[in-house]
């Protein structure tokens, strides 16, 4: 089968784990016979420092609004369709061009991953970061956007075919916003975990094996410095930490946030505690993963999930998670739960899984046993996505 991907880049050198995940999605489609086209959207932010193994046609959207963005996913649909027996989309970014150009007769069926949330839902992030807040002007245009996006755009959006989704709780999202898909499915975060292990050397109770080099219990976190992601929740726990002496915290990643970050540092005179590397290369963050005792993310939007988190799980680091939402979902009972943005129960969290290591030593066994099971096993989850883009694709030649 011929599949064209429509998303916003790939940039396989800055931005997240969305970009790697797409990746194995591509790569096993390939492996299972298919011709996999991806067409990038916003080319210019493309960092392709390999060779794929698929085709990357490069287009610019020049567009920068929703309205922009949707059309111009119109146009590449209907430029492609000749190409494709199947098109796959990034949902949160095409949704409405997608639904759109199925409405008006576009033949090809189209397929929507959502990893990620709608610029128009309602803003849940919790942080303590001293945002600019919107004015009179900002706040009538974004209750404007949402009552297009829920009622226009959900009624739009209808015509996808199929609706792939990282979590449960981020598809109650999007339902409970009004999108009412064909058909849905929830695919989870997909990385490979058997490839990662071999490459890493990981067996069930490396964790436990480890000798401490310098005797500090490592907490890790790192991921994109931007907005909602819980670095300041994160340290404003640690600043109630008890024994902060017998920590490391080390927090990486970069991006525009990354001032307040290390403001919050200062203020909070944890200089001698925590470590903030930047931006590494993967093998640098895996030497990171390798060292830390303790994987800890906070924030965030409650029903998203994380890659990062997934590499915790495949270094069978034990975590302390928000409770209830995507994490849960994704560790289960490879980690201990608290309440978002609440930053004594986090204290206390890390208090407790640093002076037990017992119990860091049997959620590190979790993990193992966690990451066999098929919810993250890729081959799997994406032959369950082609298998309904087959049946999608059999029916519609018929009708």
């Amino acid at each position: 089968m011929r599949i064209v991907f429509l998303t916003s880049k790939m940039n396989f050198s800055s931005s997240g784990g969305s970009v790697e995940e797409l990746d194995i999605i591509i790569r096993t489609l390939q492996k299972f016979g298919n011709d996999v086209v991806v067409v990038t959207a916003f080319s210019k932010n493309n960092q392709i420092p390999h060779n794929l193994p698929y085709k990357i046609v490069e287009e610019n959207i020049s567009a920068t609004d929703l309205l922009g963005i949707q059309l111009a996913a119109i146009k590449l649909l209907k430029k492609y369709e000749t190409q494709a027996d199947f098109f796959h989309i990034d949902g949160h970014l095409f949704l409405y061009g997608a639904g759109i150009y199925r409405r008006l007769k576009g033949s090809v069926p189209v397929a929507a991953l959502f990893n990620s949330y709608l610029a128009g839902l309602p803003d849940n992030l919790i942080t303590s970061f001293a945002y600019p807040t919107d004015g009179l002007i900002g706040k009538i245009k974004k209750k404007i956007r949402y009552l297009a996006e829920r009622y226009l755009g959900m009624w739009l959006a209808k015509s996808i075919d199929l609706c792939a989704f990282v979590s449960p709780p981020l598809q109650k999202v999007y339902e409970n916003f009004g999108l009412r898909a064909k058909r849905h499915m929830v695919i989870g975060d997909l990385i490979d975990f058997d490839s990662l292990k071999k490459e890493n050397n990981i067996f069930c109770g490396c964790y436990s094996e480890r000798k401490s080099q310098d005797g500090l219990i490592k907490i890790l976190f790192s991921s994109r410095m931007i907005r909602g992601k819980g670095f300041d929740l994160l340290l404003d726990g640690f600043s109630l930490v008890k024994d902060k002496h017998k920590f490391r915290l080390i927090i990486g990643g970069s991006g525009p946030d990354e001032h307040f970050v290390v403001e919050r540092i200062k203020k909070l005179s944890l200089e001698p505690y925590v470590e903030i590397p930047g931006w590494v290369a993967k093998e640098k963050l895996f030497d990171y993963y390798r060292q830390a005792d303790i994987f800890a993310q906070v924030g965030w939007k409650p029903e998203g999930t994380s890659i990062s988190l997934l590499y915790a799980m495949l270094f069978g680091i034990p975590s302390i998670l928000p409770r209830g939402g995507g994490l849960e979902w994704q560790a289960g009972n490879c980690a201990i739960y608290v309440n978002n943005g609440n930053p004594e129960e986090l204290a206390s969290a890390i208090e407790l899984l640093g002076n037990d290591e017992s119990l860091r030593k049997k959620l590190s066994d979790e993990c193992y046993n966690r990451i066999g099971r098929e919810q993250f096993n890729c081959d799997k989850m994406v032959g369950y996505l082609f298998n309904e883009i087959e049946k999608i694709n059999k029916r519609s030649k018929i009708t």
